[in-house]
């Protein structure tokens, strides 16, 4: 009788430390699967985890591309809100680096094909950033070789902002920006430093004004090429690190690495 009762004892024990194994379980997945729906992972190319030993990355408000990890494909480039358009295409480049703090593995190169004449590339933005018109500054590193045959580059960014908060450009409701800039070719990085205050409205649609905020944002960074009738089809150039920042970055902060 004594051994019978202590093997009902021992099976009882069994039974709940299933049970509660299986409840822990079963509470983890619960808690896996809440924590894929909610939270959203940061976007490929705009986390600035990785630059903290930078003296002056404080002051970016938003890394909107470093081209890092992005796979050599235009399917990739579609995927992650690229696009181009007119004689300008576009790859990704793991050539053309240098051995600065910011310098990427991969870089991306705009490719003159001469079918049109005229052409650009950009990137769709799918976050809100509150930006500062009066002070910020929108960067990017560039490299022009001197195989192009120009000593200087002209060069139109745009920003395609958003206005009545709805998630959609619509050029009769939202406002375009546009600064043209001369850089030139110098088979170097050059990094590109713009006041924010320097661009202009483009178009009679929005409020005329430049707001991007949390709530509001900027649809597309879009860079366009300015000089079709110079361009042959060996044009090309290299882009890396477009930011926002509340400061203007020059090229001696840019302190080589080895």
């Amino acid at each position: 009788m004594f051994v019978i009762s202590i093997s009902i004892i021992s099976v009882e024990s069994n039974k709940r430390a299933i049970i509660i194994l299986l409840t822990l379980i079963l509470t983890s997945v619960t808690i896996f699967f809440a924590e894929n729906k909610f939270l959203v992972a940061q976007p490929r190319g705009s986390s600035l985890s990785g630059y903290e030993t930078i003296k002056w990355i404080n002051h970016v408000h938003q890394l909107i591309d470093d081209f890092e990890g992005i796979n050599p494909d235009s399917i990739s480039l579609q995927k992650n809100s690229f696009f181009s358009y007119g004689s300008i295409g576009i790859a990704v480049d793991t050539e053309q680096t240098d051995h600065t703090a910011i310098a990427s593995k991969t870089t991306l190169k705009a490719i003159w094909r001469n079918t049109d004449a005229f052409g650009g590339w950009g990137k769709g933005i799918a976050s809100n950033f509150e930006l500062n018109p009066a002070t910020d500054y929108l960067n990017f590193r560039i490299y022009i070789p001197k195989s192009n045959g120009n000593n200087n580059e002209k060069i139109k960014v745009i920003l395609e902002e958003e206005d009545n908060d709805d998630g959609i450009l619509e050029k009769d409701k939202d406002d375009t920006w546009g600064y043209t800039i001369n850089i030139a070719s110098q088979d170097t990085w050059q990094f590109i430093s713009i006041p924010l205050n320097s661009f202009s409205d483009e178009n009679e649609g929005g409020d005329n004004e430049f707001n991007a905020t949390k709530k509001k944002g900027v649809h597309n960074i879009i860079f366009q090429f300015e000089q079709p009738a110079m361009y042959t089809a060996r044009h090309k150039w290299f882009f890396d690190f477009i930011c926002f920042s509340d400061k203007k970055i020059t090229d001696n902060e840019l302190i080589a690495i080895k």
